[in-house]
């Protein structure tokens, strides 16, 4: 049980960074804006996508699990 915790940890970790850097580059990209209304967008463009995945991947195990039984 405590290496699964610890996966999900550093699974979090990882996307943690990679909103970070995701708003960095968004910061840069939509030159148009302030940087920091860029960076928030991008946060937020970011998380739109982490939660279009996670329920996806919730799903397809929901589905998974109805076909089995």
């Amino acid at each position: 049980m405590g290496r699964t915790i610890a996966k999900y940890i550093g699974i979090s970790i990882l996307v943690s960074i990679g909103a970070v850097l995701f708003a960095e580059i968004a910061g840069d990209f939509f030159n148009g804006m302030p940087w920091g209304d860029a960076a928030v967008l991008g946060g937020i463009i970011y998380l739109c996508i982490v939660m279009v995945v996670c329920t996806g991947v919730i799903l397809h195990h929901i589905d998974k699990r109805n076909k089995d039984r």
